[in-house]
């Protein structure tokens, strides 16, 4: 059942900030600017595939809490959306991120039989264990 939703993503602005992670530790802040949810939606689509469950997990945090942390092995990004009136319930933030996955899915891609197929790639990174002895 779609759930009606007052924005598109292109019309919702987040802040993000991304720090570096060195050694374990977050280094200074390296940049932080304002862009449309949707710009950031493509570019997790891109990275993170369009069957991620991290972007619904991401989506609906940010949506429903205004902010969310997102930790990846050499950085992090936190997202908050600029404007708290924008905030969503958890069933709208599904439903627009639905939405805008129809929006970004060819027809080739939406069918279940489709021939062009990729093999989806994940990698599992274990934590790096010390420093080894010299």
């Amino acid at each position: 059942m779609k759930i009606p939703y007052p924005k598109h993503p292109r019309e919702l602005r987040i802040r993000i900030v991304h720090q570096d992670v060195e050694d374990g530790l977050l280094s200074s802040i390296r940049t932080v600017a304002e862009i449309a949810l949707s710009e950031k939606l493509s570019d997790y689509l891109v990275r993170l595939g369009y069957s991620n469950t991290h972007i619904m997990g991401i989506i609906v945090q940010l949506m429903t809490q205004t902010k969310v942390r997102v930790d990846f092995r050499n950085y992090t990004e936190r997202l908050e959306l600029v404007e708290q009136s924008d905030r969503l319930t958890s069933s709208q933030a599904i439903s627009m991120l639905e939405d805008f996955l129809a929006e970004k899915t060819t027809p080739e891609e939406a069918q279940p039989n489709s021939l062009n197929k990729t093999t989806q790639k994940i990698v599992v990174q274990l934590p790096k264990l010390g420093k080894p002895d010299k």
